[in-house]
């Protein structure tokens, strides 16, 4: 993603020459002069630490998922729902900062258990085996992720959306074009974002549709089959089976279970166990 200011980042040679002869701050100490200083104790540094929370953003995955996942998290609290949407930024779906495959899939193990900790404690009646139902949906798409080599950035083939209320056949023609017609999905993606003629390429292709049946019924198998490999794939999960009845004895257990299948690298995990218990004020 570029970002750009609105100012020219092109550096002013004038201004620079111009700004050498003026005052200004220099680093340095000054003889005889004396600062007052404030010394923060440990429970305030403790306070301050958790004075300011930072609400996670939203991944969204799929019509279907984004709606199961509102629905489970309506009138649940706050640190419920960042936990949840932590879970699967974090954990399910990691981005570039995690290449390494092994890491990975240790932190999407985790996560899973994390999920199964927020279900135990914070679900009531079937919410607890739907949420884990839809949690697993996602740690499947993230295990079928690729990295670039050259960039580390990790990519995800998220299934299509489908409205909710719309039949099961129903077809995404976003996706529909994208699978058949790259080089027009490519095109309509710039008359979008340039404000260009975007409406006259989409409905231009469909009306191909007709006359290509095979695009719809060829999207329609590989759609559910996707949807089946999501619903039934079942992921190892060293994690398994943690104790979920408080977090001390879930975070003892998480690493006595890891003892038992060392990793090369920990540090991102246990950076990753500490920010889960963060979110429910659990310092250890």
């Amino acid at each position: 993603m570029k970002v750009s200011g609105g100012e020219s980042s092109v550096l002013n040679l004038y201004a620079i020459r111009e700004q050498e002869s003026k005052p200004g701050l220099r680093p340095g100490t000054i003889a005889g002069l004396k600062h007052d200083t404030v010394e923060i104790s440990p429970t305030g540094r403790q306070l301050a630490e958790g004075a300011i929370k930072h609400h996670v953003g939203k991944i969204f995955v799929s019509a279907q998922i984004d709606e199961s996942l509102n629905r489970l998290l309506e009138g649940k609290s706050q640190e419920v729902s960042d936990a949840v949407h932590t879970i699967i930024g974090s954990n399910l779906l990691p981005g570039g900062s995690v290449s390494d495959e092994g890491e990975r899939a240790a932190l999407r193990e985790a996560g899973l258990a994390q999920a199964q900790y927020v279900a135990d404690r914070y679900m009531s009646g079937g919410e607890s085996s739907e949420l884990m139902a839809v949690m697993n949906q996602i740690a499947v798409i993230g295990a079928k992720g690729t990295v670039d080599s050259a960039t580390g950035s990790v990519s995800y083939k998220m299934p299509p959306s489908r409205p909710v209320g719309a039949p099961e056949d129903y077809v995404d023609i976003n996706e529909l074009m994208k699978r058949f017609e790259p080089d027009t999905y490519k095109k309509l993606n710039e008359a979008v974002t340039g404000s260009g003629d975007w409406g006259s390429i989409l409905f231009s292709f469909v009306k191909k549709i007709p006359q290509n049946e095979q695009w719809v019924s060829k999207y329609r198998e590989e759609t559910k089959q996707l949807m089946h490999e999501l619903k039934t794939t079942k992921l190892d999960n060293r994690f398994a089976g943690a104790n979920t009845s408080d977090m001390a004895s879930f975070l003892l257990d998480i690493n006595r279970k890891l003892e038992q299948t060392p990793l090369a690298k920990t540090d991102a995990l246990m950076r990753n166990m500490d920010n889960f218990a963060r979110i429910f004020g659990h310092r250890a």
